[in-house]
């Protein structure tokens, strides 16, 4: 079965991971704390890119935050990262906020999470059952953090996972090149962002006449991006 829009067997989502102002703006809290993201002006325009192909599609899009509503709710990452002790990524801030620019709609999909993994303790694996969704494109921040987690708990799910390597950003070079080079070994598709769109943006219904074997969307786009 080919791939298909949200709603029918085999369907596909775009999940956007953390693109909120603490973590992505030169004002958020892990700026302050010496983690700033190279360009984040740049990973709005090209989420963007994959937020339309998505709508062209008639896929869902999912927007997932991560929020907590106290400081004892931030749990042991307050003692690796001091700085989260009492600010950053609080439910109602600014922090917690989308970046400014990027295309979310009300019509769209809101996950929050408490941890790096976008499965962990949210509604996400239920919502993705409620659409029928059995492919995930992921696109956001931090690479090797929280996209790695949520990649892996997707896979785990038996999930397909795409990620736009153009999409994904991270604070640091290296981890960032080691997680894309990970996570496409067995749990990802590692796909540069044109061919992710232009799946994205591809037949919207499944295709009952495929020939048996014949690949499917995702395919062909993972072999031309190769």
């Amino acid at each position: 079965m080919t791939i298909a829009a949200g709603g029918t067997a085999g369907g596909t989502a775009l999940v956007v991971i953390d693109a909120q102002n603490d973590y992505c703006h030169p004002d958020g809290v892990f700026a302050k704390a010496g983690l700033r993201l190279d360009r984040p002006k740049q990973l709005v325009e090209r989420i963007n890119v994959l937020v339309r192909a998505a709508r062209a599609g008639d896929r869902p899009v999912i927007w997932v935050r991560m929020e907590w509503s106290s400081d004892a709710d931030v749990g042991l990452l307050a003692q690796r990262s001091a700085f989260l002790r009492g600010q950053g990524l609080r439910t109602g801030t600014w922090g917690s906020q989308l970046l400014e620019g990027l295309e979310h709609s009300p019509c769209d999909n809101v996950v929050v999470k408490p941890r790096f993994s976008a499965f962990y303790c949210t509604t996400l694996e239920a919502l993705l059952d409620r659409l029928r969704v059995a492919t995930i494109v992921v696109a956001g921040v931090r690479t090797d953090f929280c996209v790695e987690s949520t990649v892996r708990d997707a896979f785990f799910r038996d999930l397909r996972v795409v990620v736009a390597e153009d999409a994904v950003a991270g604070y640091f070079d290296d981890l960032h090149r080691n997680s894309l080079r990970l996570m496409g070994t067995v749990f990802a598709d590692v796909m540069p962002l044109t061919v992710a769109a232009t799946a994205l943006a591809g037949n919207r219904t499944t295709d009952t006449g495929r020939r048996p074997n014949a690949p499917t969307d995702w395919e062909r786009a993972a072999h031309a991006g190769k």
